[in-house]
C-alpha cells in the first residue's frame, strides 16, 4: 500500500498543472494512490460550503487511512462546484489537521491551491482545526446514514420489518434516490472516477443492517479511521501543557481504567485518587467534559484530569456540535484510542515499560505498543507500574484549558470587507476596543444560546475560543 497523498504533492501538482481541470486532478489521484478513490461515502445533504443533493451528492473520498480526505459535488449549479475541499493529517513533532482548498477557475482555466486553514473554513471546522463527522451509528445526511445500510425493499420481503411506517418510507425513498444516482454516475465526469467495490447492488453500502462485511460500511470505516488519528492530535495538545510531563502516567492510568483495581493498591497510590476527588468536589463541574452525564455518574477522575491538562469536551467530539457520549470509547469520542496513543508514546520514551496486553471495547486482543517484542504484562500489572512511579510527584496541579492565541480567525471567515456577513473591523483593534456597544454585542453573540442570534450560527464556540476573544477584547 502506498502512503497517503501529502500536502506538498498536491501543491506541486497545482503549480505544475496550472491549466488543468477538475477531472485531470481525479486522474492524477488515481495514478498517485490507486486505493484513494476506492474508499468514499456520499452526502445527499450537506451543511458545508459545498452543496449536495440525492442525485448529485457531496463525495467524501478518504482512502484507506483517512490521512488525506477530499470532497466534491457534481452539479454546476451547486455551491462549491469548482472547489475541492481537502483535509490532511499532518504528523511530525506536532500532530494536527490541516485544511486546504483546490480551486478551478473555469473562465481563466486556472488552478489555485489555498494557504493552510482558510478563514472561511474555520467557522465550522473549529480552531484548532478538526474533521466534522458523526458518531456511530447514525451519519445524518449521508447515504447509508443508518448503519451503512440501504435496505433492499424490492427483493427482500423482510426488509425494514421492525421499522415504523415513517422510517420505512424514508428508507424506501433513500433506495429509490440511490438507484437514480447509480444510473447517473455511470456517465458522470466526476462520480465515474470513483471506484465502487463489487459485491453489493448498492455499493459502496450494504443492503443488510449491521453487515459483517466492512467493505460495504464506508461510514463506519471513516469513523474508525479518524479516531486514532484524532487521538494523536489530542496527545500533541496535551503535551503543550506545563504539567503534562508530571501527570502523563497518572492520566494514562486513569484512561486505562486503573481505578477499577483501587482496592489492590497501596495507601500512597490511593492518596493520589483521594487528592483528585477532593479537588473535584470544589471545582466547577459544569466545565469538566462529560461529568454528571450518562453513565459517568457524579464525577470522573480521568475527565477531570483531561480538563486540568487543557482539553474540553469539544476537543473530543467530531460532531459539528459536540455531543455528550459515544458508542466508541465510552463517554469520550476518542477515549480508548487516546489511552492507547498515550501508552504507545510513553513506551517509546521509556524502554523500561512493559508491553501492555489489552482487550479493547470489542474484546479484540491488542499489544501496546503495536508489534512490541517486550515482555507483555496484564493491565493490572501495568497500572501498578504507572501509579507507583507517580507517587512521589506530589499533588495534581494543573489549570485547565488556556485561551487560544488566534481567536478571531473564526470571525474573519465571514466578517471581512466584502465578505458574506456584515463587516466588523477586526482588522482595526483600537476602533473595536473604543466601541463599548460593539464589544458588548460581540460578547453577547458568541455566548448566546439562541441559534438565530449567536455567532457563529453554525455551532457553539469552545470555551477556549470564547476566552480567547474575551481576552482580545479586554487588552
Amino acid at each position: 500500500m502506498l502512503g497517503a497523498i501529502q500536502v506538498e504533492q498536491v501543491e506541486a501538482w497545482a503549480q505544475n498543472n496550472p491549466k488543468s481541470n477538475f477531472e485531470d486532478f481525479l486522474n492524477w489521484v488515481k495514478q498517485t494512490d490507486p486505493e484513494q478513490l476506492s474508499w468514499f461515502t456520499l452526502m445527499k445533504q450537506s451543511q458545508s460550503a459545498q452543496g449536495a443533493s440525492s442525485i448529485n451528492p457531496r463525495a467524501i473520498v478518504f482512502g484507506v487511512e483517512a490521512k488525506f480526505i477530499f470532497t466534491f459535488n457534481g452539479d454546476p449549479k451547486q455551491d462549491g462546484y469548482n472547489d475541492i475541499e481537502m483535509l490532511f493529517f499532518r504528523e511530525g513533532k506536532e500532530a494536527k489537521w490541516e485544511l486546504r482548498k483546490l480551486s478551478f477557475d473555469t473562465s481563466k482555466k486556472n488552478v489555485s491551491f489555498s494557504e493552510p486553514n482558510p478563514n472561511s473554513c474555520l467557522s465550522c471546522h473549529q480552531n484548532p482545526v478538526r474533521p466534522i463527522w458523526s458518531q456511530y451509528d447514525i451519519w445524518k445526511g449521508a447515504y447509508g446514514e443508518n448503519d451503512d445500510a440501504i435496505l433492499d425493499f424490492e427483493n427482500d420481503k423482510y426488509a425494514g420489518g421492525s421499522l415504523a411506517d415513517d422510517q420505512k418510507n424514508s428508507r424506501k425513498k433513500e433506495l429509490t434516490s440511490f438507484k437514480k444516482f447509480l444510473k447517473n454516475k455511470e456517465t458522470h465526469s466526476r462520480y465515474s472516477k470513483l471506484q465502487f467495490p463489487e459485491g453489493s447492488p448498492v455499493s459502496p453500502y450494504s443492503t443488510e443492517n449491521r453487515s459483517s462485511n466492512y467493505r460495504f460500511r464506508p461510514n463506519l470505516k471513516l469513523t474508525e479511521a479518524l479516531l486514532p488519528l484524532h487521538s494523536k492530535v489530542l496527545v500533541s495538545r496535551l503535551k503543550t501543557h506545563p504539567e503534562y510531563e508530571k501527570e502523563k502516567k497518572l492520566l494514562t492510568a486513569l484512561l486505562l481504567r486503573c481505578e477499577d483495581y483501587l482496592e489492590d493498591y497501596s495507601s500512597s497510590i490511593k492518596a493520589i485518587f483521594n487528592d483528585l476527588d477532593s479537588q473535584f468536589k470544589t471545582y466547577n463541574k459544569s466545565k469538566v467534559p462529560w461529568n454528571q452525564v450518562g453513565y459517568t455518574g457524579a464525577g470522573s477522575r480521568r475527565h477531570y484530569l483531561l480538563y486540568l491538562l487543557g482539553l474540553e469536551y469539544s476537543d473530543f467530539s467530531l460532531e459539528k456540535e459536540a455531543t455528550k457520549w459515544s458508542y466508541f470509547g465510552g463517554e469520550l469520542y476518542s477515549e480508548e484510542n487516546l489511552a492507547i496513543e498515550l501508552y504507545t508514546q510513553l513506551s517509546d520514551s521509556e524502554p523500561s515499560l512493559p508491553a501492555l496486553s489489552y482487550a479493547d471495547t470489542y474484546n479484540h486482543d491488542l499489544v501496546i505498543p503495536k508489534g512490541s517484542i517486550r515482555e507483555q504484562k496484564s493491565i493490572q500489572e501495568v497500572c501498578r507500574h504507572l501509579l507507583e512511579s507517580r507517587v512521589s510527584s506530589g499533588k495534581v496541579e494543573a489549570s485547565g484549558p488556556k485561551p487560544i492565541e488566534n481567536p478571531l480567525v473564526t470571525c474573519l471567515g465571514c466578517h471581512y470587507q466584502g465578505g458574506p456577513a456584515p463587516y466588523v473591523p477586526f482588522d482595526n483593534k483600537e476602533r473595536i476596543l473604543n466601541d463599548k456597544v460593539l464589544k458588548d454585542i460581540i460578547l453577547s453573540k458568541i455566548t448566546s444560546e439562541d441559534q438565530d442570534y449567536r455567532m457563529p450560527p453554525t455551532r457553539h464556540l469552545s470555551e477556549k475560543e470564547i476566552e480567547g476573544i474575551r481576552l482580545w477584547l479586554s487588552q
